[in-house]
């Protein structure tokens, strides 16, 4: 049986769909079937980080939820993710589709259905689920259906939404909880910051990834962990990959996660 992520940040700039996204890299770089889906449909960026044009998306998840095709053929394999296998599924082929969502609406326990479908029909061993900012039904049907909902935030802002995100994920049985701490400023130890968000949010820190020039240049338009993999930033990502890739995550805080190396706080 695979595991199913969702990966939620209340607010945007907290590199939310950069983590899924690397997260789902990693699994497939280490050899596992892995898949990554945008639920996001107003607002989505996963394709671009895989350097796809949306409009040239064969199938979408959007095509899915309105009856077109099935969601595993909305399924695109990513190339360069051997030795496993990653496929993306992108929210939406264009800006009509979302028109299309809006005018016409959609049954939202399709989402549900979906995930365990693609889980079954592509053999998956991980299925990350980048959700939307804030809540919505797509983002309340992601985090009910994950095995585990991570929540990212920032280290100089510790939004109170993500607070509610892992209080809501803990209504539900199957979900465990845990948070990354994102954009870590240079020469900030992370120690009292993985303590503060600890007992801010009641969930273990899974790792704590320094503030990287470099993703800001990229610009939304790659993946530091595919650019460059041997980034101290990329480190943070792989102890995320480690931790759900081993269930090293643990629901009492501060015992979650993987000791971040001593001086962590930007740069190489």
């Amino acid at each position: 049986m695979g595991t199913v992520v969702a990966v939620h940040s209340y607010r945007g700039g907290t590199g939310k769909s950069s983590t899924a996204a690397s997260l789902a890299l990693l699994a497939a770089a280490g050899g596992r079937r892995a898949a990554l889906v945008d639920t996001d449909l107003q607002a989505p960026c996963a394709h671009a980080l895989f350097g796809m044009d949306e409009s040239a998306a064969h199938r979408s998840l959007t095509d899915y939820l309105v009856g077109r095709c099935e969601i595993e053929d909305a399924a695109a394999p990513v190339a360069g993710s051997a030795p496993g296998a990653l496929y993306l599924v992108p929210a939406r082929g264009g800006p009509d589709e979302n028109n299309e969502l809006m005018t016409h609406g959609y049954d939202v326990g399709l989402l549900r259905e979906g995930f365990d479908r693609l889980m079954d029909r592509l053999r998956l061993d991980l299925l990350v689920l980048d959700t939307r900012t804030g809540m919505s039904n797509e983002t309340i049907s992601a985090l009910a259906g994950a095995d585990l909902a991570l929540a990212i935030t920032r280290a100089d802002y510790m939004d109170c939404g993500v607070r509610d995100a892992v209080a809501l994920a803990s209504r539900f049985a199957r979900s465990r909880r845990a948070v990354a701490v994102n954009m870590l400023p240079a020469g900030t130890p992370p120690g009292p910051v993985r303590r503060e968000a600890e007992a801010a949010f009641g969930a273990p820190v899974v790792s704590v990834i320094p503030y990287c020039p470099d993703i800001a240049a990229l610009g939304g338009g790659g993946l530091l962990v595919r650019e460059d993999p041997g980034h101290r930033s990329t480190a943070g990502y792989r102890r995320i990959a480690e931790a759900v890739g081993t269930g090293g995550i643990t629901e009492a805080a501060g015992t979650g996660g993987i000791a971040e190396p001593a001086g962590t706080g930007g740069g190489r």
